[in-house]
């Protein structure tokens, strides 16, 4: 454990563009009974933290300012709680944090035990910060909420994207024929993590392309209302319609026999915990497009603005890229 009370953060002390995040020292965050502290290794950029500093959820989401941002991480406990007795020092860890306290842009950051699980043993500890928000994201919306089952047909839209590549994974992986949409730039990468057929959305609608109707819909297209219900047409009977952003009409599924659901994420350790043995197993493996340094988040915020992030930016904190 670090005898200096201080260590670097990326902080933001008002709401507001990129510009408001300063990499600056920071007071090392205090342990209570039920908590750990982690040293940081590595987060990974989700675009929660960029709405979150823009001050898009401030009505509803209260944080204290100054506030670090970064929902994901990974790295080594260097302290327990009295109360702790599932981690100790020196155990490698990786976590969905709670998004109303500091995150891990960060030297050092605490959580609440109950919502970090112990790292893979062999997958890279780093790139481990490039899939807790995301992986668990997807698992919730196909097993929690769509009950996704072998030999079901999934659609998965927007499917080269963060949540979008681990969701085809992790559908594959359930035994699920997996059909998503992307662009055409995509196709060669989604075909090697296994999907069964691509739809390019540039050329032809999703209705035209599809050629016989789905038990789930994973939705992560920012798509208008009106194309969002005309996916819900694609749904066999009892079939489920789950959006991580905009959501479906829920009367006019209930017309048709369907579910619309809006999907709202949330930390599991316990689910976090399988989806390390995926990643020991060779069966789930994150696409990191970019990796740079915590100095450097600024910039990576910079970039989501006008939109030119895509994939998963890997942040590097304890100076190893």
């Amino acid at each position: 454990m670090t005898t200096n009370p201080f260590m670097k953060a990326a902080r933001f002390h008002q709401y507001g563009g990129a510009d408001v995040i300063r990499y600056e020292d920071a007071p090392v965050p205090e342990v209570t009974e039920d908590e750990v502290l982690i040293k940081v290794a590595a987060t990974s950029f989700n675009p929660f933290d960029a709405k979150l500093r823009s001050g898009a959820f401030q009505a509803f989401l209260p944080i204290e300012l100054p506030f670090t941002p970064s929902v994901n991480v990974s790295g080594t406990v260097v302290k327990v709680g009295d109360s702790v007795t599932t981690f100790r020092e020196g155990d490698n860890v990786f976590a969905y944090l709670d998004v109303t306290r500091n995150g891990a842009a960060a030297e050092y950051v605490v959580s609440k035990a109950v919502h970090i699980a112990h790292a893979p043993k062999t997958f890279d500890l780093h790139e481990s910060a490039a899939v807790p928000s995301v992986a668990l994201t997807a698992w919730q919306a196909l097993f929690d909420y769509g009950n996704l089952q072998s030999g079901q047909r999934v659609l998965i839209t927007a499917a080269a994207g963060g949540v979008g590549t681990l969701a085809v994974q992790l559908a594959k992986w359930k035994g699920a024929y997996v059909i998503g949409t992307a662009s055409g730039k995509s196709f060669s990468m989604l075909e090697q993590l296994g999907i069964d057929e691509i739809i390019d959305y540039k050329k032809q609608s999703v209705a035209e392309a599809l050629k016989s109707k789905v038990d789930v819909i994973f939705n992560l297209s920012p798509a208008g209302k009106e194309e969002l219900n005309s996916l819900l047409q694609l749904l066999n009977e009892g079939g489920t319609f789950i959006s991580a952003v905009s959501p479906a009409d829920e009367n006019m599924a209930k017309e048709l026999g369907v579910k619309a659901v809006r999907l709202n994420s949330h930390p599991d350790a316990e689910k976090l915990t399988q989806i390390a043995e995926l990643l020991d197993a060779g069966l789930l493996k994150p696409i990191i497009t970019e990796r740079t340094g915590l100095s450097e988040l600024a910039e990576v915020h910079q970039k989501f603005d006008d939109g030119k992030v895509s994939g998963r930016v890997l942040i590097i904190v304890d100076g190893v890229k």
